[in-house]
């Protein structure tokens, strides 16, 4: 089966000049972790995700949960989250992604999400334009 036939096709997407503040909202309001991010032609060119954020809000923050001797501050991600919260997105997004194309099998779809640890995975049309994406659950409710 085709990925354009799995494939989720209501998404939410935003473009890299998009604030953090704004993304923050994106997110809140449409309920997801991550996004898409696109350029003027609707082009994928990177992907962020809450983790994405934290990490930017709190350099290191993710190793230091692992010593003994670090107690988290939230003030401290709070003040530097306010800091960047007027940065454009493609500061802080992963530009190494991945992506499927709709016309590619869902094996190959569920091949990526495994490998990759992928909670979900933009789907392009031939031209690199967003179209849809391929989420863990669409590949478990297609396999039933």
């Amino acid at each position: 089966m085709k990925v354009r036939e799995i494939m989720t096709k209501d998404l939410v997407s935003c473009e890299e000049d998009v604030s953090v503040r704004e993304l923050i909202f994106i997110l809140d309001s449409a309920g997801i972790p991550n996004i898409p991010i696109v350029n003027e032609d609707d082009k994928v060119v990177g992907y962020i995700s809450e983790n994405d954020l934290i990490k930017a809000a709190l350099p290191g923050y993710f190793e230091m949960l692992h010593t003994t001797s670090f107690i988290p501050d939230m003030d401290q991600i709070a003040k530097k989250l306010t800091k960047i919260a007027d940065d454009p997105v493609d500061k802080y997004m992963q530009h190494d992604i991945v992506v499927i194309t709709e016309d590619d099998d869902d094996l190959q779809a569920a091949d990526l999400i495994i490998r990759k640890r992928l909670k979900s995975l933009p789907v392009v049309d031939n031209e690199g334009r967003l179209v849809g994406k391929v989420t863990r659950i669409d590949l478990l409710q297609h396999l039933l």
